[in-house]
């Protein structure tokens, strides 16, 4: 016989050479026997695995498997089993091993024989996320797939077609051609019928069709077919890819009922709203008639007539602002300009544009809201004109003044300065010591007198001023030392923010008298705690002083006759300390604005920048 003589050392020479992985071991696992392809796989020795048993290098979730595969055999006394299982490698690794096993109840041993499937699981790992990709890919994007083979018969229609149409299982739900032309809205089944009966030339086309769902919902499908055909032109296999558009035509409803609303209120509106895209009209709203007095269908055939209606005194800035659209950053833009209609008569309006731009930040068209404000500006020039007459009838008050005090000042000072020396010389002889307190009194209240008449003749006209090119900010800077004093023994914080400033000429000891009375008046209108605030700045070309308080504001009544000599709100006041801040100021050539409110008051002193 051809297997006679053989020796075990033969045999063992046989189990070592062959690729399949062998092993012997007990019903318990314990190893007996691994041959050079099982040491070689799983990387560990024969009298490394001595003592050790298959279930200790098992990987941990097949552990419970194991457990039952042989619970499953000992009832069952099954004689072959195949399994498969991960193993821990010696290298640190597991490995995937098909065991195919034969079970001696006799002997109580158990014969293996396994081989290395770890490359092939990984295949399929790759291609089962493979699958589940394209799956998730085809959920997103809302894409089915289909196939119908016109000679077989065959149909097949992925997942995600036939959540498309209407989320049924394959088990609820027979994917082929007639089921699908039964859910084909009556409206559309001559399309796909037309279609196949005569296809395109080219082997693909697309369309869109309607599909009633099982739940009566309307879906909008977009297909993209293509089709095969055999040696004699004869159509053998259709197939192409579904998406679901009913969002897309949804919106694109919504949108053009939003548009048709839209238009329904733009042409309905008292403003102007014009759209330009590529630097050419393409709308303008009906109001263009009214505001304008010319045709809106004027404007389209000659758009040059919106440009020769501006004012010639506009024309130009208006121009260059349109032709800058492209150029500026600014995504909103607001400009005020006249207008002359065919009559003659002027509009003012109020411009405001802005961009539309697309997803990579091109700039795709220019839409503008052109505003009538005609009436709001012949206000506006009314108010001014109501004010600058109030200014000037002040200033006239002012003047009067002036010049009272320029005629009389002196003359009234000099009787009061004899007045004043005979009572002091009076007070020092002995027969008068007890009227002391008599000519005390007498000398404080023509002493505040004269003080009066001093901040009386300060109003003066005519009285000369001493200009020299300075620094408004350096003379706050010399003057706060004792502006920071005064705040101390009136319990008020002083702060200063002062900016660099232009130097201009100034008459430097009455800038510090307005600048003391300015804080003066400030203080006497806050309780102890509060904080006035002292700045220098730039507004465009005029050099600013402005000092702010924290008091509860001025009354409307009070500020109409803010500056008027003699008038004041104070107990011990002499009205004069804004009336000569107002004198000093006119003399400078500069103005007064007055900021009020409850949270306190700022006056913002504005000087001309003349160098």
């Amino acid at each position: 016989m051809c297997n006679e003589g053989l020796s075990n050392e033969h045999y063992k020479r046989i189990l070592n050479i062959t690729p399949e992985l062998l092993c012997i071991s007990d019903m318990h696992g314990h190893f007996w026997y691994v041959n050079s392809a099982f040491e070689e796989a799983l990387g560990y020795t024969a009298e490394e695995l001595r003592g050790a048993t298959l279930y200790s290098i098992l990987h941990p979730d097949d552990k419970q498997a194991a457990t039952n595969s042989i619970k499953s055999l000992l009832i069952n006394k099954q004689d072959r089993l195949s399994i498969e299982r991960r193993y821990l490698c010696k290298e640190g690794i597991y490995k995937w091993i098909a065991w195919e096993i034969t079970i001696d109840w006799t002997e109580e041993l158990v014969y293996s024989s396994g081989r290395n499937i770890t490359d092939k699981k990984k295949t399929e790992e790759a291609e089962r996320k493979a699958k589940e990709r394209l799956e998730e890919a085809q959920e997103f994007a809302r894409l089915g797939y289909w196939e119908f083979n016109t000679i077989t018969g065959e149909n097949y229609w992925s997942d995600e077609l036939i959540r498309i149409c209407g989320g049924l299982t394959r088990n609820e739900f027979a994917p082929n051609f007639d089921a699908f032309m039964q859910m084909v809205h009556p409206d559309d089944k001559n399309l796909i019928i037309n279609t196949m009966k005569e296809p395109l030339k080219d082997k693909e086309f697309e369309l869109e069709l309607r599909l009633i769902k099982p739940n009566d919902e309307i879906a909008w499908i977009h297909e993209r077919v293509k089709y095969d055909q055999d040696p004699s032109g004869k159509v053998i296999r259709w197939y192409g890819v579904a998406q679901d558009i009913s969002q897309r035509k949804l919106n694109e409803i919504k949108l053009k009922e939003s548009e048709a609303k839209f238009k329904e209120l733009v042409e309905n509106l008292g403003e102007v709203i014009w759209i330009r895209q590529g630097g050419k009209l393409v709308y303008i709203s009906p109001a263009y008639e009214q505001v304008w007095g010319r045709t809106c269908q004027s404007l389209y055939e000659n758009p040059q007539s919106f440009i020769d209606s501006i004012h010639p005194e506009d024309k130009e800035r208006i121009l260059q602002g349109f032709v800058n659209d492209h150029a500026t950053n600014q995504d909103l833009v607001e400009d005020q300009y006249r207008i002359r209609r065919p009559d003659g008569t002027e509009r003012w309006i109020w411009l405001r544009k802005f961009r539309i731009l697309d997803n990579h930040g091109k700039i795709i068209r220019h839409v503008g809201i052109c505003y009538d404000v005609t009436k709001i500006k012949e206000y506006e020039e009314e108010v001014l004109k109501n004010k600058m007459e109030k200014e000037m009838a002040r200033l006239e008050r002012l003047s009067l003044v002036g010049e009272m005090a320029a005629g009389i000042g002196h003359e009234v000072r000099n009787p009061m300065t004899t007045v004043r020396g005979f009572l002091q010389l009076l007070s020092s002889k002995k027969d008068c010591f007890k009227y002391n307190e008599f000519f005390t009194l007498m000398i404080d209240e023509l002493d505040r007198a004269n003080s009066i008449i001093t901040e009386f003749l300060s109003l003066a006209k005519d009285r000369v001023v001493e200009l020299e090119v300075q620094s408004l900010k350096e003379i706050v800077q010399d003057i706060f030392p004792l502006i920071q004093a005064d705040g101390l023994v009136s319990e008020k914080n002083i702060m200063v923010e002062l900016e660099e400033v232009s130097k201009i000429p100034l008459d430097k000891k009455e800038i510090r008298q307005l600048i003391l009375n300015l804080v003066q008046n400030g203080s006497q209108a806050m309780l102890p705690g509060g904080t006035i605030k002292i700045r220098t700045f730039m507004d465009k070309e005029e050099i600013v002083l402005a000092v702010s308080d924290e008091g509860p504001g001025i009354p409307p009544q009070v500020l109409e006759k803010i500056g008027t000599p003699f008038f004041t709100t104070k107990e011990n006041g002499t009205g004069l300390g804004l009336a000569v801040c107002y004198s000093i100021v006119a003399r400078h050539n500069a103005k007064i604005d007055i900021d009020t409110g409850s949270m306190g008051t700022t006056f913002f002193v504005r000087f001309k920048n003349l160098t």
